[in-house]
Order: structure tokens, then C-alpha cells, then sequence
């Protein structure tokens, strides 16, 4: 039977929820593994095409095919549990860091963690091996995600990047009403304070304790959201991304108009701008050039429908009250 995953909050771990804001690339090579193994007609019809590419190039070599039998051997897309040891939370910081990380689990992590995925399903002999801390084994694992990463998911990146951006920024946008009005909109998830729920494999509480919570949106996720098990890791959670809203047929006709007076292009970098945005996560989310987009930017702030500030490390791109104004169909 299914189970039930329940977030319990405090009121500490209000103030240390994270929103990622970009795609994971160890999440999203293990999960595209999962959707490869899934037959077509029980994945959402957005993830068909990713997996009719990618079985193509399965077909390519026998050593993209040998790597996707090791990890499939560790993570399959049916277990309850997979190792956390394969999504290491420095992969934020890039798939460099995360294979770092991967590389030097510990032998005392990796027996515990194989131990665990042992109770849930029978492994494969070799795994004895990986659980006793052999580190070439470890290394071959870790190869194994970078060649899955290169030769499957690198090739619709754009794609999975934009994707997630978008939601994440539709999930920003929530968060203006407060870090309750996000979690009520988050589906799969239901909110009842002070417990998150979703649908889930087995029941799983996972208890914050005040240390907060990292969401991370996912391309690749399409059927539960995903937790990490270990309670004394940093708590993360791995969630499917919604659907893009249906444009309404007058913001259709309105997008048209737009196009013709400033070109396609343009009006394109303009609407991505209905939520503040960074040069790099426009570009990914319109598979543009970052310096297509860079050039639409400044002749849209020269024309004073876009004010640029910078944020730290990033500059951030926003619509002037003029760019709303004319992004905005007419009559709102």
C-alpha cells in the first residue's frame, strides 16, 4: 500500500527553508535514469520525447549501457530507498563538486547506507565490495553518473533548466504571500499546519528539528516528491515540477501584438521577465544566448522598460512600472 510522507515544522524551521532555484545535476541523472527504465505510457507526456532521445542514444555504447546497469543497480527507479551518498547536497554548487564529494564517502557511509538499501530489496554481489570501502569501485560509480550526466541529460539541459526555472519562479512568486501561502500551492504536496504531506512509497516523518528545509524542483521527479532518509543529513526534499499555467487566448493575442512591435526575441526576453530574473536563468529558460539576451536587455532598460541592479553576486533584471505596463493585456 502506499504510503505517506509527513513534514513536521517548527517555528525555527520557518526561517530556514530554501527554494532551489536551479536544476540539480546529480538529481536529475539519477531520476532521468528512472524515467529511462519507465515504460512510455505511465510517464507524463512532457517526459516521452526526453526518453524516446535518450534510448536512442543508449544504443550508442556499450559502456553508456554498462554504466546505467551500475547505478540502476543501486538506485532503481521501483526501490522505496536508494543510497544518499548518490546526491550528495554539494551538487548545488555544480556536478564537479557533487562527483568530489561522491568520490570520498566514507567506507563507514557506504556500508550504512548499502546496509539500509539492503533491507529494502536483494543487491547485486558487487555492492559487497563498494560497502566494504573499495574506492575504485567508488570511483567507477562516480564515472558512471558523470557519463549518464554528459551523454543522456547534458543534451537537453536547456530544456530541464528552463523548466525548473520556471517553476521555481512561479514558486518565488508564491512566496510573496508568505512562506505558509508557498507551501499551500505546492503540489503534491498538502499543507496542514504544521505538517507538510504528500504521497509517498512507505510512511516516512521526517522531523526538521529546526534545521530547516531544502526544496528542490525537478524535471525528472514525476511521480512522488523525494526525501533524503538519512535524519541526520541536512533535510532536502526532491519534488516534481508543475505544469506552466495555460495562457488565457487573449494574453495569446496579446503576446503577438507585442512581437510585432518589438520582434519576437525581444518581447520573449520581456515576458520572462514578469518575475526578477538573472541573465543566465532567462537565457536557459528561452535557450537563448546568454549574450542575445544580454543585447535584448539593454535596449529594453534604455527604453526604460527594465531596471537592472545588482544582487550580490548576480545583477537582477526587473520590469519598470512601464514594462508592466505594456506586458500587461489590455483591460488589467
Amino acid at each position: 500500500m502506499p504510503g505517506v510522507l509527513r513534514i513536521h515544522f517548527s517555528d525555527r524551521d520557518f526561517r530556514h527553508v530554501q527554494l532551489a532555484k536551479s536544476a540539480d545535476p546529480m538529481w536529475e541523472a539519477i531520476l532521468g535514469l528512472h524515467v529511462l527504465s519507465t515504460p512510455p505510457r505511465r510517464l507524463p507526456p512532457p517526459l516521452r520525447p526526453w526518453r524516446r532521445r535518450a534510448a536512442e542514444r543508449l544504443r550508442g555504447g556499450d559502456d553508456l549501457r554498462a554504466a546505467c546497469r551500475l547505478l540502476n543497480d543501486l538506485a532503481p527507479a521501483d526501490a522505496p530507498y536508494f543510497p544518499d551518498f548518490l546526491t550528495p547536497t554539494e551538487s548545488e554548487e555544480g556536478m564537479s563538486a557533487a562527483l568530489d564529494t561522491l568520490r570520498a564517502t566514507s567506507a563507514a557511509r557506504l556500508a550504512r547506507e548499502l546496509r539500509e538499501a539492503a533491507r529494502h530489496r536483494d543487491l547485486p554481489p558487487w555492492t559487497g565490495r563498494l560497502a566494504s570501502g573499495d574506492r575504485r569501485l567508488l570511483d567507477r560509480v562516480a564515472d558512471a553518473v558523470l557519463q549518464v550526466h554528459t551523454r543522456l541529460i547534458a543534451p537537453d539541459w536547456s530544456r530541464v533548466a528552463a523548466t525548473v526555472a520556471a517553476d521555481a519562479e512561479r514558486r518565488a512568486a508564491a512566496l510573496e504571500g508568505g512562506l505558509v501561502a508557498l507551501l499551500s500551492q505546492l503540489e503534491p504536496f498538502t499543507w496542514r499546519d504544521p505538517v507538510l504531506t504528500a504521497p509517498y512509497p512507505v510512511d516516512l516523518d521526517l522531523r526538521l528539528r529546526g534545521r530547516g528545509l531544502r526544496l528542490i524542483p525537478s524535471f525528472f521527479c514525476h511521480t512522488t516528491p523525494i526525501a533524503v532518509a538519512d535524519p541526520a543529513l541536512p533535510p532536502v526534499v526532491v519534488y516534481p515540477v508543475s505544469p506552466a499555467p495555460r495562457t488565457p487566448p487573449e494574453a495569446v493575442r496579446h503576446a503577438k501584438a507585442l512581437a510585432a512591435l518589438l520582434g519576437a526575441s525581444r518581447a520573449r526576453v520581456l515576458g520572462a521577465l514578469a518575475t526578477a530574473s538573472t541573465t543566465g536563468s532567462i537565457a536557459a529558460r528561452l535557450g537563448m544566448p546568454a549574450p542575445s539576451v544580454s543585447g535584448h536587455l539593454r535596449v529594453l532598460r534604455d527604453a526604460g522598460l527594465v531596471d537592472s541592479r545588482r544582487d550580490g553576486a548576480h545583477v537582477l533584471h526587473r520590469l519598470t512600472s512601464r514594462g508592466h505596463h505594456l506586458l500587461a493585456p489590455r483591460g488589467r
